[in-house]
């Protein structure tokens, strides 16, 4: 079974050796590069005392590679949209179910097989990548933090291929026609990552909340995610980044420039401080391991559910 599992898929798999050992290339020719510039500029700047510079002179050239580096984030979805969603749909869609499952072979272990190999092809190709992107943004997470390219580095990336694997081989198991297959594994998986990414993430560990005086230098630690920030009033109110310059003191309602605004001195004379709320950088793989395994549990009753759903009297 598993030398007929190679035979069927064998293209595919050439073809993604052949991606990985392109993007590893392109990452290890342009990260060592990028490594050599940044340690190169911090060698230079301590004489010239020009080293908080780094964030907007490193790197300026390089939009392409890091855009690309990015884009990344859509890789496991590519899993579930071309290697699980049509697995089992494209066998009911062509009605080919019928000879895989009468030469011996059982529905069952057909299934268990072919599930065993798509995993093991997204969590090597996932994990692969996820390493090599990793190493490649060394400089830029020294420079911004690794909270900024959360999802694209660690070991979320490989729990998103997982899921997104799941995802697919259970909906196409449901819908059996290999474009609604994955149309519906594009649309879930995009939902079920932003609300997670948007609205669950920010709350999975309880933030840091500080009071500092109003200072240019008065921010959170390098690297640190910042959730919210704002002003705080002499009674302890809390104002957002939208707060009005009506709730402000008069005195202070006056910019510079001759504009309307205000000025952190003025304010901190009349009793006003700022508040922040973040995570701290060394939190990253708490967050990463947290989120993991949000996708991995999700992905347990979706895999049962492709069994369900083909081990089915009627399927």
């Amino acid at each position: 079974m598993n030398f007929f599992v190679w035979r069927l898929h064998r293209h595919q798999a050439y073809w993604a050796v052949g991606a990985l050992a392109f993007v590893a290339f392109l990452l290890l020719v342009t990260g060592t590069t990028m490594a050599d510039d940044y340690h190169a500029f911090f060698t230079s700047c301590g004489a010239t005392q020009s080293c908080s510079e780094a964030g907007s002179v490193l790197f300026r050239g390089d939009g392409a590679i890091i855009d690309l580096v990015n884009a990344t984030v859509i890789v496991p979805l590519l899993f579930g949209l071309f290697w699980a969603a049509p697995l089992v749909a494209k066998e009911y869609e062509e009605g080919t179910q019928n000879m895989a499952w009468t030469q011996g072979v059982t529905r069952r272990h057909w299934l268990s097989v072919n599930v065993m190999w798509v995993f093991v092809a997204a969590v090597v190709w996932a994990a692969s990548l996820t390493l090599l992107v990793s190493w490649w943004r060394t400089p830029e997470n020294a420079l911004s933090g690794r909270f900024d390219a959360f999802d694209i580095q660690g070991i979320v990336p490989v729990a998103y291929a997982i899921f997104a694997v799941a995802l697919g081989l259970a909906v196409g198991s449901l819908f059996r026609r290999v474009l609604p297959a994955i149309a519906t594994t594009l649309g879930a998986f995009l939902a079920v990552r932003v609300v997670l990414a948007i609205y669950v993430r920010p709350h999975l560990i309880a933030p840091i909340t500080k009071v500092l005086p109003l200072a240019l230098n008065s921010s959170a630690p390098a690297g640190a995610w910042v959730l919210s920030s704002g002003l705080v009033s002499p009674d302890g109110n809390r104002f957002g980044n939208g707060i009005s310059l009506d709730q402000l003191p008069a005195a202070c309602r006056v910019g510079a420039f001759g504009g309307k605004g205000t000025t952190p001195g003025c304010l901190a004379a009349h009793g006003w401080h700022q508040w922040i709320s973040y995570q701290p950088p060394g939190r990253f793989w708490m967050f990463q391991g947290v989120e993991a395994m949000i996708f991995l549990v999700l992905a347990v009753p979706l895999v049962a559910l492709a069994f369900f759903a083909v081990m089915r009297r009627d399927a």
